[in-house]
């Protein structure tokens, strides 16, 4: 029996808006949002002060862009049995410290990240405002720890691709390049088990997001890191 909870639909407009940025704190009327999962598994450790680097530079990326004040990024952090979905928040509040530890709930930040990510992006949208979004997924392995099962995380991102949202996927190694496919990404960007590599993924990463914010229309058809 799948166990599977999922907290976000008790949430209500109070909470959503609460838990993400505030309508009237954003200067403009068409928002893009990022969805930004890390993995954070034990077999991430050695890479831990290339990952902050990775992340610093991100940031730097997004605020130096002119697209800046359209940017909403969520980072959501998983390992060790447990995620941690954040908010859609301004690029200044991206926390870039990093840990790796435990294991790898990716069905399980697929799941409540999408859940999330759906759930604020209709409030915008019934506040009257202009959204599109990117759901991107950093891992390195297979999942080893979800409560969800494949078919609840593959359906989430389904979902995701029917409402023409960005589904991109770096697969930091082959390991994880199969579990992109099995969970139907529409973008899979595989690079090198390495430290530039590393780096290299999310500089790939800064400039499609900043590229895709843009354009009038999301990339859904594999075109998303190609920008």
């Amino acid at each position: 029996m799948n166990e599977y909870v999922n907290e976000n639909e008790t949430l209500g407009l109070d909470d959503i808006e609460m838990e993400n940025t505030a309508v009237d704190d954003l200067d403009t009327e068409v928002i893009n949002l990022v969805f930004l999962g890390i993995d954070g598994s034990g077999s991430m450790d050695s890479y831990s002060n290339d990952m902050k680097t990775a992340l610093h530079d991100f940031k730097d990326a997004i605020s130096n862009s002119k697209e800046v004040d359209e940017i909403l990024v969520a980072r959501a952090n998983f390992n060790n049995n447990s995620i941690d979905v954040g908010g859609y928040k301004k690029i200044d509040d991206l926390n870039t410290d990093y840990q790796a530890r435990g294991l790898t709930p990716l069905y399980d930040v697929v799941t409540e990240g999408s859940e999330k990510l759906l759930s604020y992006m209709t409030f915008l949208k019934e506040q009257g405002m202009r959204v599109k979004a990117v759901f991107a997924i950093f891992s390195d392995g297979e999942d080893t720890s979800s409560r969800a099962n494949v078919s609840d995380a593959r359906k989430k991102i389904q979902q995701l691709n029917n409402q023409e949202i960005t589904t991109a996927f770096i697969s930091f190694g082959q390991e994880a390049q199969t579990e992109a496919q099995n969970l139907d990404f529409k973008n899979v960007l595989e690079v090198g088990s390495s430290a530039s590599e590393l780096r290299r993924a999310f500089n790939v990463l800064s400039k499609s997001v900043i590229e895709a914010s843009k354009s009038a229309v999301n990339t859904t058809d594999g075109d998303f890191f190609d920008m």
